[in-house]
């Protein structure tokens, strides 16, 4: 996140005692219902999804390690052009079953979850504090923490049929996935939690707090619609925060195709890392992860607004009717 969307954080006295702080204004929601806006969110879900898939099927290939350590792709093309020769054009849409029934409970709770936190706060007597100046930076990072505790067990099978281990359908993954739930209990199911929090919570905090600075920059513009400016803020913001978490993307990956108790540990990991590629070996992946996230990041929040404003402008036209 670039150090002007951050204003000088005032005391803990001042944040929150309603006073008037230099604040980011930040629109309320339309008038959209929850169960509206969840309908609005799986939208976006399934159609960001299903474009970006091949890219995310690339990501995790990238990432993961053979037991030898082994680099089987160069790069994003040189993965896609394999993949598809040696596996066929459907397995660059393996892991989307599992994915789409991820994204119902994740897009309904992270963000229906959002907006209320959001809006809650500029509504209440901290309305033109520091804590309301930075409630993108915090409802996204707690819409966002509620949504992963909730989806991280399908997101281990995602990841795990994406990687090598899918390459022979989901028998196999599920095969590897109840071996690991016997050695280590039930709680191996969200094995990767903690590193995809480390992810995806700053991720969600650095997104939603630029995605809102550059869509309030953007909207002093006249030339611009309203999809125009959803689309460019969220891939904006999209690519900004993809970049700045990525080494957290690769450690949950390692440790969620990891079939080892103890390679799987967080510090083992890191590591690896360090041994085999160095520093640079915590921004594998990053290329692939840019140029899928921006363009989901764009795709998902303007379906998400384009949704909510449909709901909204049906409503008016319906008032109007019986007006």
């Amino acid at each position: 996140m670039s150090e002007s969307i951050m204003a000088t954080t005032p005391s803990v006295e001042s944040s929150l005692n309603p006073v008037e702080q230099p604040v980011l204004k930040v629109a309320l929601s339309t008038g959209s219902s929850s169960f509206e806006k969840v309908v609005s969110a799986c939208t976006g879900a399934v159609i960001t999804m299903s474009f970006m898939n091949p890219l995310d099927v690339v990501k995790t290939r990238l990432q993961e390690t053979s037991t030898n350590g082994t680099r089987h792709y160069t790069g994003t093309i040189d993965g896609l052009s394999k993949i598809f020769k040696n596996e066929g054009i459907f397995a660059l849409w393996r892991g989307l079953l599992p994915g789409l029934v991820m994204a119902l409970p994740s897009t309904a709770i992270y963000f229906v979850g959002y907006d209320y936190i959001r809006d809650q706060t500029r509504l209440s007597h901290y309305a033109n504090t520091a804590l309301d100046t930075y409630s993108p930076l915090w409802a996204g990072g707690l819409a966002r923490t509620m949504s992963a505790l909730v989806v991280s067990p399908l997101e281990l099978f995602r990841t795990r049929m994406q990687s090598a281990e899918g390459i022979n359908g989901f028998s196999d993954v599920w095969k590897g996935v109840s071996r690991m739930v016997q050695r280590e209990g039930p709680q191996a199911l969200w094995r990767g939690l903690l590193p995809t929090m480390l992810r995806d919570v700053p991720f969600s905090g650095i997104y939603w707090m630029g995605y809102e600075k550059i869509k309030h920059n953007l909207e002093q513009r006249q030339d611009l619609t309203h999809f125009q400016t959803s689309f460019i803020s969220g891939a904006s913001s999209g690519m900004i925060a993809a970049i700045i978490t990525t080494p957290f993307d690769v450690v949950k990956t390692r440790r969620q195709v990891s079939c080892d108790a103890e390679e799987a540990q967080v510090g083992r990991i890191l590591k690896n890392i360090m041994a085999r590629d160095g520093a640079a070996g915590f921004f594998r992946g990053v290329v692939p992860r840019a140029v899928k996230v921006a363009p989901a990041c764009a795709i998902m929040i303007s379906s998400y607004e384009m949704g909510k404003l449909f709901f909204t402008n049906r409503k008016n036209r319906q008032s109007d009717k019986e007006n």
